[in-house]
């Protein structure tokens, strides 16, 4: 369970969150080749608008919607921390600085830096249970 949470947390400091949001949009918005029915029956009145129907396929596509809660959730819980906190988690989960550089940059012992990081994912593990209820 813990090394779940470290994932998404990693993914999501480290911006490969942002990155396949933006992949995915980019993914739903490109179109094939059109097929002009050449020869076929054509729906007389049917109205074919290229820009709406990308919309609506970006905004009920399952997966983009999931990776945007993640983001929303995460980002919650890590505005509900101090500045110093979030600089911890940052040089935790980005840079990949190890706790006890961490603790020597911020003047803390590396347990309380530990102590953050299980504080977050204690915070985003309740919220993942309060949505999924």
């Amino acid at each position: 369970m813990a090394d779940k949470y470290d994932k998404m947390l990693r993914h999501f400091f480290s911006g490969g969150l942002d990155v396949e949001i933006k992949m995915r949009e980019a993914t739903l918005r490109q179109t094939g080749k059109t097929h002009e029915n050449i020869g076929g029956g054509r729906a007389k009145n049917k109205q074919f608008n290229q820009v709406e129907n990308g919309l609506i396929k970006i905004e009920s596509d399952e997966y983009l919607n999931q990776l945007k809660k993640q983001k929303k959730d995460i980002q919650q819980c890590v505005d509900m921390f101090s500045d110093e906190h979030k600089e911890v988690f940052y040089q935790y989960y980005r840079n990949k600085l190890t706790w006890q550089y961490i603790a020597q940059l911020h003047f803390i012992n590396e347990s309380t830096a530990r102590r953050w990081r299980d504080e977050l994912k204690r915070v985003y593990a309740r919220q993942v249970i309060s949505d999924e209820s």
